[in-house]
């Protein structure tokens, strides 16, 4: 989903870097959840009032535990890696196609949001396949000086109304669990769980649906099976944007991690995927933002057989932030701007980008038998161990916002990096410190050079407003080797007397811990 992966959770700068500084493992195949008349499938969405005016940490706690009730309760629910939405909203209609091609006979369809007089409203709605509402539940929380007890009261609340739906369609529950009491959540306990969103699990797993189906998981001795729901992430190999796209229009991908069933890989690392813009609706005056909506169409396994995906993706234009705009204007103008604000509703908004390098998340749809001796004939060899110098690409992608930035490097200043520039080096093995400014103040970010690597590292601009001005601060994430390769792509090579040769520089002032200084 994701995208900007994303605005994960904040405004696009955040929620890059923390999609960036996930685990980035291949993708393998996963246990899903037998297809039933008992199955449900959970779909979380944040708001975008509640990802303006909330935090991500009261999204998570109830993420985590809506997943804690239900598996705790015997309650059978499907979660994929691709239902979790946060700001970008997607049709119903989208939402409602996921959880029918899951094979789920119902669509738990959670909303969190920032109403203007709550802390906190969760509503949790229950849809059968034809799309039909079955029921629907709200909780809110809040009103007073401080939202500290929302979550927990709106979680609670949303518990008593659930512990009366229990056994009812959207939560059916296991066998041996219908003649339990409903079970409390982790916050009528000592701890709570802190688990990230990005690794919330679902709330029961194949083995507890259904007994085990008579064919192997991963098939027979003459095939292997490719399972409804494997993930599979996809990297966006062009950029989008809603200002040109059209529906229709195809969108090149390419795949994130070998996909192995087993041993064997079925999806190979850099596959060639598609996706189709469903709607794209370009910017417009008064500040209307631009809006685009893709179908993740089809993934290439390694027998060359085209495979569908199950995923959609949102993504709007960013605010423009006209009002502290204009009121930064007519203060600093004494009011002359003043003159000047009918013309605002002229300006238009910010278009719908999807930049190239953002990484989307899929899943498998439906269940496909390959031919065993086929896909054992596709493996590659495995790739030659490289040696020799390692080298490092600094960039930073314009992307419009942010400045300049300097790259330090334990001691020493490696060189300047404008936005929309990158630049790379040859380092020797060993552990680095890298910083944007001489200063410890400055973050961290941590880079491990070995022998015949390339790396690369971004830098990333998260905005911070103080009254009506914005200022821009830059940190380094080291990136995956195959998204730094596909964002730097579409950035120019810094010149040269911006950029220093690390081989004339003192080896110890470069891998010198910054830290360490700090201390003494």
């Amino acid at each position: 989903m994701s995208a900007h992966l994303s605005a994960v959770f904040l405004r696009s700068g955040l929620a890059l870097s923390l999609l960036l500084s996930a685990s980035w493992a291949p993708a393998r195949h996963q246990a899903t959840v037998t297809a039933s008349t008992r199955t449900s499938y959970i779909y979380f969405q944040r708001t975008r009032r509640h990802e303006k005016y909330g935090t991500p940490e009261v999204f998570q706690q109830v993420v985590n535990e809506i997943n804690q009730y239900l598996s705790a309760n015997g309650v059978v629910a499907l979660m994929e890696g691709n239902t979790i939405a946060v700001g970008n909203e997607l049709p119903l209609s989208a939402v409602q196609e996921m959880a029918r091609d899951s094979g789920a006979a119902y669509l738990l369809y959670v909303v969190v949001d920032r109403p203007m007089s709550k802390w906190l409203k969760v509503t949790m709605q229950c849809f059968d396949t034809s799309g039909r509402e079955v029921w629907r539940e709200e909780a809110s929380a809040g009103g007073g000086l401080t939202g500290r007890a929302a979550p927990g009261d709106t979680l609670q609340k949303l518990r008593d109304e659930l512990n009366l739906r229990l056994g009812q369609p959207g939560l059916q529950q296991r066998a041996s669990a219908q003649k339990q009491r409903p079970s409390v959540s982790s916050s009528d306990q000592e701890s709570v769980s802190t688990e990230p969103i990005s690794e919330a699990h679902p709330s029961v797993t194949a083995s507890e649906t259904q007994p085990a189906p008579p064919v192997d998981q991963e098939g027979s001795g003459t095939t292997v099976r490719l399972a409804n729901g494997t993930p599979v992430h996809l990297l966006l190999v062009q950029s989008v944007s809603s200002k040109d796209a059209h529906q229709g229009g195809t969108v090149k991908l390419q795949v994130l991690g070998d996909v192995r069933v087993g041993n064997l890989v079925v999806i190979a690392n850099k596959a060639p995927a598609t996706a189709i813009v469903e709607t794209a609706q370009g910017a417009g005056r008064a500040w209307k933002r631009g809006s685009l909506l893709l179908k993740l169409d089809t993934v290439t396994l390694v027998n060359q057989q085209q495979q569908p995906l199950r995923a959609w993706n949102a993504v709007r234009g960013k605010d423009t932030e006209a009002a502290a705009d204009w009121t930064n204007a007519v203060w600093q103008s004494y009011g002359f701007g003043l003159l000047f604000l009918p013309f605002a509703p002229l300006q238009h908004g910010n278009d719908a980008v999807l930049h190239q390098g953002t990484v989307l998340e899929a899943v498998i749809n439906g269940d496909v038998l390959l031919s065993r001796s086929v896909i054992v004939a596709a493996q590659r060899k495995p790739a030659e161990t490289r040696h020799g110098p390692a080298s490092v690409t600094f960039y930073y992608p314009d992307f419009g916002d942010g400045n300049a930035v300097s790259v330090w490097c334990g001691q020493v200043k490696l060189g300047l990096l404008k936005r929309g520039s990158k630049f790379t080096v040859i380092l020797p093995p060993g552990r680095y410190w890298l910083r944007t400014w001489n200063s410890r103040r400055s973050p961290i970010a941590e880079l491990v050079v070995e022998d015949g690597e390339e790396q690369y590292v971004r830098a990333i601009p998260t905005s911070h407003r103080t009254g009506l001005d914005v200022t821009w601060l830059e940190h380094f994430a080291v990136v995956p080797h195959d998204v730094g390769e596909v964002q730097s792509a579409e950035t120019s090579s810094a010149k040269s007397r911006n950029v220093q040769d690390p081989s004339k520089l003192d080896l110890a002032l470069l891998h010198s811990d910054p830290r360490v200084q700090q201390r003494k």
